[in-house]
C-alpha cells in the first residue's frame, strides 16, 4: 500500500529548461520527445561536427544571474563544478581527442550550471529509510528533491556555434537515491547531463574511442569509483565525491 501510494505522487521534479542567452540561436531550439527523466532541448550543425576531431573543455561555471539559492554553500557548488568538469572530460574523452587551449585548431566546449535545486538531508534519510522496507528499488518522499540544469554550447575553432543544449532533471520518486548532500541530486546528475551530451556531438551509432593512454582525466581520479558505489548502496544514498577543482573563481 505505501508503494502504490508514493507511486501515485508526481514521478518526477523535473523543470524545463532555461534559457538564459549563453547559447545562440535558442527560439530555433528543438525539444526531444519520448525522455523519461530529464527534459532537454538542442540543436545541432551535424556537418560542422563532422569535421570537429579535438577538443578543448573550457571549465564549467555558474551562470551569472542563475537560479542558485543562496542557502547552497559555495563548497557545495564547487562540488557540483567539479564532477561536471570530470563527467565531461569522461564522456568527451571517448569522442574527441582532448587537447589543452593552446590549440588552435580545436573547437571549444562550454558548460554553465543554470540551476540548482537543493536536496533535503532529512528528507533524503527518512526516504532510505522507507526503501528498505520496500521490495527492490529506491523511493523517494516528494519532498526536498534536488536537481539540475545545464546549458552547454560547442563552438567550432572559428567560433560558430555547432551544437547547443539545453538540459534539466530533478530527483524522481522512484529509483533516485537521496544524498545528505545539498547538491547530491545536482551532484549525480552530472554524469547523465555529460553522456547525452557527448553523444549529441556525433552521429547516431559512432562507436565509441578507447580510453586514451594516457588518460587525458586521469587528474580527476578512477574513472569507476567502485568504492564510493558500494558506500552509496549499503546506506541507500548518494556518496558525492569529492572535487579537485578548487580553484573556480564562480
Amino acid at each position: 500500500m505505501l508503494l502504490l501510494a508514493l507511486l501515485a505522487l508526481p514521478a518526477c521534479a523535473t523543470k524545463p529548461p532555461t534559457q538564459t542567452g549563453f547559447l545562440a540561436n535558442q527560439a530555433g531550439m528543438e525539444k526531444v520527445s519520448g525522455t523519461v527523466r530529464a527534459q532537454i532541448e538542442r540543436q545541432r550543425d551535424l556537418d560542422a561536427l563532422r569535421g570537429v576531431q579535438k577538443v578543448t573543455l573550457l571549465p564549467a561555471k555558474l551562470q551569472e544571474g542563475g537560479d542558485i539559492p543562496d542557502t547552497i554553500t559555495p563548497e557545495s557548488r564547487l562540488l557540483v563544478l567539479g564532477e561536471l568538469d570530470r563527467q565531461l572530460c569522461f564522456h568527451m574523452s571517448r569522442r574527441f581527442e582532448l587537447v589543452g587551449p593552446e590549440e588552435p585548431a580545436a573547437a571549444r566546449v562550454q558548460a554553465v550550471i543554470t540551476r540548482l535545486q537543493e536536496t533535503n538531508a532529512t528528507a533524503s534519510a527518512a526516504s532510505a529509510a522507507v526503501s528498505r522496507l520496500l521490495p527492490g528499488g529506491s523511493v523517494r518522499l516528494p519532498v526536498g528533491r534536488g536537481g539540475l540544469s545545464i546549458e552547454a554550447r560547442l563552438d567550432t575553432a572559428d567560433g560558430r556555434q555547432a551544437a547547443a543544449m539545453a538540459w534539466s532533471r530533478g530527483a524522481g520518486v522512484v529509483m533516485d537515491q537521496g544524498s545528505l548532500s545539498e547538491v547530491g541530486d545536482a551532484h549525480r546528475f552530472a554524469a547523465n547531463f555529460a553522456d547525452d551530451f557527448a553523444d549529441f556531438l556525433v552521429e547516431a551509432g559512432t562507436p565509441k574511442r578507447a580510453v586514451p593512454d594516457p588518460d587525458p582525466c586521469q587528474k580527476f581520479g578512477a574513472r569507476l569509483d567502485i568504492g564510493r558505489i558500494a558506500a552509496g548502496r549499503v546506506i541507500g544514498l548518494h556518496v558525492p565525491r569529492p572535487s579537485n577543482s578548487n580553484e573556480k573563481d564562480n
